[in-house]
């Protein structure tokens, strides 16, 4: 399309903040690169979507265990596949107790991503306790990379108190804004979405928690509803995006002046989000609830 509409394509990427680098074209790009036959790269594409939200949103041990079970039969065959090896290492760093020492391995031979070898080897020895091993890490990176995006990012993993996370959050979001600051650093359209819904979240929830209510619903409307994100990108945070909106509807209701709850109402209904939740309930009628439980 951007090649028979360049004009086109030209006056979007100056008015829009443009998408590029999705999860999909990360894992074709990478894996093809490392010599991974085609179908097991088509395979890698379509359980990596299937299993999304299980770090964040996914709390059945069943679900969970079926979902380490599919990567590590993909892993099985090919040991290549870093994509099958840091989905295993997220998922018993988040959901499950376990050694993945030998995910971990895998993971640093074959990512692309230098940065990221150290991260989950800091990572692993926080998990593990190592606290001495830990904070020598931590202490390289600054010294390792000379990237304000990667320190940030480190920093976010392991940052406790919720205002120096946000903040490093919105300092990480404005870093990576451009597409190409965050392919250089493996950082997908999906991946800095969920951040940026993630972000906005605790946003509006902060204000929202005192006493702002007119100013978190706006957050929204300004920053998120109308984001120009392909579907693709927002199909892949669907829960995300759910439970944001879901936030600011119950939120909008707390406001009032009758006239901007009702004008945010139809400004709310009137987005991406709100029809696609109304097209899932159509097909299941326990569509949201999943969703946002």
């Amino acid at each position: 399309m951007r090649k028979l509409f360049l004009i086109l394509g030209i006056f979007l990427m100056m008015n829009f903040e443009i998408y590029g680098f999705t999860q999909k074209e990360k894992i074709q790009e990478t894996l093809s690169k490392l010599g991974v036959k085609q179908e097991l790269i088509d395979e890698t594409i379509a359980l990596d979507y299937e299993i999304r939200d299980t770090q964040y949103f996914e709390e059945d041990e069943k679900i969970i265990r079926e979902r380490v079970a599919k990567l590590e039969k993909l892993l099985q065959k090919d040991k290549r596949n870093y994509i099958a090896a840091q989905a295993l290492i997220t998922i018993f760093e988040s959901k499950i107790s376990g050694d993945y020492k030998k995910y971990l391995d895998l993971f640093e031979k074959y990512t692309p991503y230098e940065y990221t070898k150290t991260f989950s080897k800091m990572m692993y020895a926080l998990d593990q306790g190592n606290m001495p091993e830990f904070e020598k890490i931590m202490d390289e990176i600054p010294k390792k990379y000379n990237d304000p995006a990667i320190v940030a990012l480190s920093k976010i993993f392991v940052a406790k108190n919720p205002d120096e996370k946000q903040m490093l959050t919105e300092k990480v979001l404005k870093l990576l804004k451009e597409e190409s600051e965050r392919r250089k650093i493996g950082v997908s359209d999906e991946e800095y979405h969920l951040m940026k819904l993630t972000y906005y979240l605790n946003k509006i929830r902060r204000l929202f928690d005192n006493g702002e209510v007119k100013q978190a619903v706006a957050e929204y409307l300004n920053n998120v509803a109308n984001d120009d994100v392909s579907n693709e990108i927002r199909n892949y945070n669907l829960r995300a995006e759910v439970i944001l909106y879901f936030n600011v509807v119950i939120m909008n209701e707390e406001i009032k002046e009758v006239v901007l709850k009702i004008n945010n109402g139809v400004k709310l209904e009137d987005t991406w989000i709100a029809d696609k939740i109304q097209k899932e309930t159509e097909k299941d009628k326990d569509f949201l609830a999943k969703m946002v439980n």
